[in-house]
């Protein structure tokens, strides 16, 4: 996946956006996630899309906007599931 780290300075990050976020329990690592739902904090509940296997805001609680990095925009590999986000 290729992620876009400027777009999130013009937009906040929506419902359904499937983003890089900071591990909030793990510094230095990055973790694939799917925007589930905005509070009115401010604050991203963000969920794996392997429900049974996902560290996620089940177990990490909400993360803050400055723990999301970039929405992604592109997958490129394997070649043969190329597909534009």
């Amino acid at each position: 996946m290729l992620f876009d780290r400027l777009v999130y300075v013009l937009e906040e990050p929506r419902a359904g956006d499937v983003v890089l976020a900071r591990h909030r329990a793990r510094p230095g690592v990055r973790m694939i996630k799917r925007v589930a739902e905005v509070s009115h904090e401010g604050e991203y509940v963000l969920l794996g899309d392997n429900e049974g296997e996902s560290t996620d805001s089940r177990t990490l609680g909400a993360f803050r906007r400055d723990d999301i990095v970039g929405r992604a925009w592109v997958v490129y590999w394997p070649v043969d599931r190329f597909r534009f986000l």
